[in-house]
């Protein structure tokens, strides 16, 4: 594939043309070196140095982190842009999928497009660039994890008003917590007890609940207050009992109603260096033949 044809298939196929002129294009075009990979290959690699540009002709790579899936690419899209900013590393890893073509601007040929056309390469480099900085963000939103430790508070709708009781006379020492809560018990905290909420959760039935689950999971509650009504049933049961059920597998303390309530609160603000730690059985008997299962040979 020669320079009119990458030109032509970067006005057809990429964004550039939103950006550049058919002349300008055409320069950078003139640069790319076509190359076939098979399936299944690395082509970048995470934290190493990036020392190329590359746009798919065809075929597909998939885009990771870590484990994580960012996307895949497909014929028209660059990867490895990169290159153009100071941190001159690969932030993912870049697999192809099937068998590819790409078509390579690697340093070198970049220099030669800044002698032949400077003003070009310099508005190339700040394109590549800003998608670059728009990745990071990405992958900084990915990575991201929340390391503080939440007080959950939760509440049916016919214990609400018992909740904001409780509230209000445990504000002082609710306030020394990060406070967690669903729907609108967390606006209802701040407007008629000036709680400041940390997070705030969609309601129970809307997947409130789950949503408190999954932290429960990553060691993101230290305790839970959920004052549940004990005489209506609720369309979302399933859900509720997960939330015990949970706290129990992570040893997490739980509060049903004001009397549990009011010791959870001082429990969780006294230091109990003098009490050892009871090993969570089950957990590790359930992670240990976890670990079995996965060692067994396909």
């Amino acid at each position: 594939m020669g320079t009119e044809d990458l030109t032509n298939f970067l006005i057809a196929s990429s964004e550039l043309p939103k950006t550049f002129s058919e002349d300008e294009i055409a320069a950078f075009a003139a640069q790319l070196h076509v190359e076939e990979h098979p399936a299944g290959e690395l082509l970048m690699k995470e934290s190493t140095p990036a020392c190329s540009l590359m746009l798919l002709l065809s075929g597909e790579v998939r885009r990771m982190l870590a484990d994580v899936e960012l996307d895949l690419l497909r014929a028209g899209e660059f990867f490895g842009e990169s290159m153009f900013t100071d941190e001159g590393s690969h932030f993912a890893n870049v697999v192809t999928t099937q068998p590819v073509t790409i078509a390579r601007l690697s340093v070198d040929h970049y220099g030669s497009l800044v002698e032949t056309a400077p003003i070009t390469a310099r508005k190339f480099k700040q394109y590549f660039s800003a998608i670059h900085m728009q990745e990071v963000y990405e992958k900084q939103g990915l990575s991201f994890v929340d390391q503080r430790s939440y007080l959950g508070l939760v509440a049916h709708n016919e214990m609400k008003e018992s909740l904001m009781g409780f509230a209000g006379i445990h504000a002082d020492k609710l306030k020394r917590f990060h406070l967690v809560a669903t729907g609108t018990t967390g606006i209802k905290l701040y407007q008629e007890v000036g709680l400041m909420i940390s997070k705030k959760l969609a309601s129970g039935p809307l997947g409130g609940d789950q949503a408190i689950g999954k932290m429960i999971s990553e060691n993101n509650i230290k305790g839970l207050i959920f004052f549940r009504d004990p005489l209506s049933a609720h369309p979302h049961h399933a859900d509720i009992e997960a939330l015990g059920r949970l706290c129990d597998v992570y040893q997490v303390p739980m509060a049903t109603n004001p009397g549990g309530a009011a010791a959870l609160l001082n429990y969780l603000l006294i230091d109990h260096p003098e009490e050892p730690a009871i090993p969570n059985r089950v957990l590790e008997k359930y992670k240990n033949a976890q670990k079995k299962v996965v060692a067994q040979p396909a």
